[in-house]
């Protein structure tokens, strides 16, 4: 297994210097959203050639437009972006004391997750004091089917996400990952019953993560925690209180987003 490490500093050298060009003129437009591209040249100290490039690429993707003044304004696909990082950074501001809290009765990592089109994403997370634990960093990526959080998320995941990740294949990374689609579905129906699980060793081996979903106030998962370690230390009396903890953290931050109804069942 293993040992977590805090998430590394940005280092030069795995900078990539096309894109942080691009994303200092995308920075601009957003500035100073009057400006041509002459002007937003002069501002980023770079060759007009060069700034248009960019803003061609920028405009494929849907990140900026040019008016009819040839003006460069943001693009629906940068309301997007903003939307969703304002949304997370609501959610991890909400959630840090709940994170903190269960890391202080727990001694183990605390991971708040959400889901990213077919994948998880780990938004915040709280490192054990063990010099044993799980490998955890903000930004880790991973699949669905596997993992406490991710796999919370798939349960209440909309219909269209479901049926992706169904149509699989289902990768395995232990022998305790579920690769049957069959299998998976009554996984994910004993989640959506219960509102809570716990997988053992089924994305990493001899590891543990107790879960549960955090939702909106439509009655969404926004979002999961989980509480996770080796699994040496999960033992029937761990197990259960780490259930109810989590099953509290739950509902408490559900409830600050205006969540108040019962389980949802189906996705």
């Amino acid at each position: 297994m293993a040992k977590s490490s805090a998430a590394p500093e940005p280092s030069p050298e795995y900078t990539i210097s096309a894109l942080e060009a691009g994303l200092q003129v995308l920075a601009l437009v957003g500035q100073c959203p009057e400006l041509k591209i002459p002007q937003l040249a002069a501002q980023a100290g770079m060759t007009r050639s060069k700034v248009y490039r960019i803003l061609q690429t920028l405009a494929h993707l849907g990140y900026v437009w040019f008016d009819e003044e040839h003006a460069v304004r943001l693009g629906s696909a940068s309301l997007v972006l903003g939307q969703q990082a304002r949304e997370q950074y609501s959610l991890t501001r909400a959630a840090r004391p709940i994170l903190d809290r269960l890391a202080d009765e727990t001694g183990e990592n605390i991971h708040l997750v959400v889901r990213e089109g077919q994948h998880s994403l780990v938004v915040d997370v709280r490192i054990s004091p063990h010099p044993v634990r799980m490998f955890a960093r903000v930004g880790r990526i991973g699949p669905l089917h596997a993992g406490g959080s991710s796999k919370v998320l798939l349960a209440y995941a909309p219909r269209e996400v479901l049926g992706a990740t169904l149509r699989g294949p289902l990768e395995r990374f232990t022998d305790g990952t579920i690769t049957d689609t069959a299998t998976l579905e009554q996984a994910l129906r004993h989640i959506r019953e219960d509102g809570v699980h716990v997988a053992i060793s089924d994305l990493e081996e001899d590891t543990f993560s107790v879960a549960a979903p955090i939702f909106d106030d439509q009655g969404q998962a926004v979002a999961s925690m989980s509480i996770a370690g080796p699994l040496m230390r999960l033992d029937p009396h761990n197990q259960e209180r780490y259930l109810a903890l989590i099953r509290e953290a739950s509902r408490e931050l559900s409830a600050q987003f205006g969540f108040s109804g019962g389980l949802p069942l189906a996705p």
